[in-house]
Formats: structure tokens, C-alpha cells, sequence
């Protein structure tokens, strides 16, 4: 049996994330896109998230680690999330991507998913 492949959508705001990302000396965008695409084919999996008084209920997402350089901690997070449900996905959605640096990224994703707890 073979899985249908998922559409990938995006919420408002995530194009500004993947533009606000470094060129160079790597492209990290053009590795954040990849990264997508290797989600909705079932290549990688990212991580659960919880919910953090800090950043808010993202039960409902994951995050993915990613670097350019493989030899240093990772320094940005795509988070996603599957829509309607995990269980019965039709669709991966971008919620937000960027540096992980002060849960910049976690706390865009629950804004935009209107769980803002600041």
C-alpha cells in the first residue's frame, strides 16, 4: 500500500520567515524548503512539541533541527504541524521557521497559530 503523498501548505507569515533567513555563506532557506519536502515524504521526522508556559501550546507541532554545519549544535527549527491531525493528514503545514536563539521561533509559531501567552 502506498501513503499518498501530503500537500504542503504554509501559515501567513512563514514566506517572510524563509526571506528573513541567511544566503550565505550557506543558503539556509533553500535547506529549510528541503527539509519540508523531506517531512512530507516521510524521509526525517521532526520532534514533538509540548506545551511551555514559555512558548505556548504547540502540542500539536513538531520541530525539526537543522544546520549547515553538521559538526556544531544546531542553530534553527522548522516548526510544522500535520492538518487536520497527524492521523489523518492531508496536508503539512510550515508553521515557522528561524534561528532557535531566545525561542524566537517557537514563540512566532504560536502567535501565528493565534497562542500567544505574551
Amino acid at each position: 500500500m502506498t501513503r499518498r503523498a501530503l500537500k504542503l501548505t504554509k501559515l501567513p507569515g512563514f514566506e517572510e520567515d524563509v526571506l528573513a533567513l541567511p544566503r550565505k555563506p550557506h543558503d539556509i532557506a533553500k535547506m529549510a524548503l528541503e527539509r519540508l519536502v523531506f517531512i512530507r515524504d516521510g524521509t526525517i521526522r521532526g520532534v514533538p512539541l509540548e506545551d511551555h508556559a514559555g512558548t505556548g501550546d504547540l502540542s500539536d507541532c513538531y520541530k525539526l533541527y537543522f544546520d549547515p554545519v553538521p559538526t556544531r549544535k544546531p542553530r534553527y527549527r522548522l516548526v510544522y504541524r500535520y492538518t487536520p491531525n497527524e492521523v489523518q493528514a492531508v496536508a503539512l503545514e510550515a508553521v515557522s521557521v528561524g534561528e532557535r536563539e531566545g525561542l524566537a521561533v517557537y514563540l512566532q509559531a504560536a502567535k501565528r497559530l493565534g497562542r500567544d501567552t505574551h
